[in-house]
Formats: C-alpha cells, sequence, structure tokens
C-alpha cells in the first residue's frame, strides 16, 4: 500500500516493496514510500508492528533485505549506500540506539554535539543552540532530570545540529499529553517547511497524523485506526 505525499516537492525517499526479515520473523514487508523534501512525513503503527525498524531503515541504521530503497540518491539497499546515508540523516533519540549518558547535563551534550558536527561548541555557542530551541532553562538540568517534552525536543535538536537533509524521530508521544505532542508534530512540520528537509515521525495513534504532512499505515491495525478515523472524520465507509 502506498499514501503518496501532498506537494511537487524532491522525492528524497523512495521504496517499493520494501521488507526486512531477520532470525525472529518479519519486522515489516510490502512497504511502498515516496517522502518529499520540505514535508513532514508520519509512520502509523502500534509498538512492535515494525515502525522502529522501518524508521531505523529509512535513517540508514538498519539494512532491509527485500525490494528497493533510494535515499537521497543513494541505494540505500546495500551496506556501502548506507555509509552514504548516514550522514544525510538526523535521529532523535531511540530507545537502546542512541541513548545519552542520564547524569550529564543538557549543557554538556550538546556541546559535544556541536564539537562533533564541526560547529562552535563553546560556552556562548552552546546556550544560544539551546536558546534557539527553547531549551535554555534547561541547560545546567542532567537528562534524568529532564521533563519528557524536552527530551524529545533536545533530542531533535541534537539530531538538527549537523543540519541534516532528512531527520527522522521516533517518539512524540510517551509520557506526553496529546497538546505536548501536537507541539512537537507543530515543531517538526515548521522545520520541514522552513528549512526544506524531509521529516519522517513514528506514531502510534493514527488521530496524531493529520497534522502531518502525509502519513503512512504500516500494519493492518494501523490501517484499522484509519479506516475509523475516516469514518468519523469524513462521514463515509472506508473499504
Amino acid at each position: 500500500m502506498q499514501e503518496q505525499s501532498t506537494g511537487t516537492d524532491q522525492i528524497l525517499v523512495e521504496a517499493h516493496g520494501l521488507g526486512m526479515r531477520g532470525l525472529r520473523g518479519r519486522a515489516y514487508q510490502d512497504v511502498d514510500l515516496e517522502l518529499a523534501a520540505g514535508q513532514a512525513h508520519a509512520i502509523c503503527a502500534e509498538n512492535k508492528g515494525g515502525k522502529t525498524e522501518l524508521l531505523l531503515t529509512l535513517a540508514g541504521r538498519m539494512l532491509a533485505t527485500e525490494g528497493s530503497l533510494t535515499i537521497a540518491g543513494v541505494n540505500a539497499r546495500q551496506l556501502r549506500g548506507l555509509d552514504k546515508v548516514r550522514p544525510l540523516v538526523g535521529l532523535g533519540f531511540l530507545e537502546r540506539v542512541n541513548d545519552v549518558e542520564r547524569f550529564l547535563h543538557v549543557r554538556t551534550v550538546v556541546s559535544a554535539e556541536l564539537s562533533l558536527c564541526g560547529k562552535p561548541s563553546g560556552r556562548a555557542a552552546t546556550e544560544e543552540y539551546l536558546s534557539r530551541w527553547g531549551l535554555a532553562a534547561c541547560a545546567a538540568t542532567t537528562i534524568d532530570d529532564l521533563e519528557r517534552r524536552d527530551f524529545d525536543l533536545l533530542g531533535i535538536a541534537l539530531a538538527m545540529a549537523g543540519e541534516p537533509t532528512i531527520l527522522v524521530v521516533g517518539d512524540i508521544e510517551r509520557d506526553l499529553t496529546e497538546h505536548q505532542s501536537l507541539v512537537l508534530i507543530e515543531r517538526l512540520c515548521d522545520l520541514a517547511h522552513h528549512d526544506g528537509i524531509c521529516v519522517i515521525c513514528g506514531v502510534n495513534d493514527y488521530d496524531l497524523t493529520a497534522h502531518f504532512d502525509s502519513a503512512y499505515c504500516l500494519t493492518d491495525d494501523a490501517r484499522a485506526q484509519r479506516a475509523a478515523w475516516e469514518r468519523k472524520n469524513l462521514g463515509r465507509e472506508v473499504a
């Protein structure tokens, strides 16, 4: 099943029949995607529905085993292609993938990331970057003491430090109110629309996808959510 993004922006991610099979079975299968620059896209699936594996594939961190995948003109179905893709993609926090030490201060983590990206990373530059993301008040806070909304925003800020072409975000719902999730979605859409990047965000709740430029349902459960949403909001039966 394929759900096209809106608009005529450059397609940065194109997948056909994409799948991943591992020792524990299939993570996902038959994925067809066309994701454009300058737009924010949602990937919807329940927990353990293959969403994380697909997001990591689109971020150049995992290798699909079936189908075709092109990311920014690079064949991402080959290991050497992943080496070219990874520098182009910023990855928000994903549990057990790119966690940071919980005892570190926010200022320390951001300074280190800016330095890795070849950006000014002194105290003044770090404070300015935190202010840009609305995190200045958290500079001296340890990661473990951050509110969940600030933790998620920090993950996005760190992912954007290298000015990526594509931003992949794994979670904007856990321990957040609906309003807090919507605020993060608005920030992601602004990034896509104003900076011209391709934003890809995983969601569990299909209702949130209405606030993105496009949505792709990865599983039967997600497609059932979509059908229920359309019956409720569009007033028609969905096949």
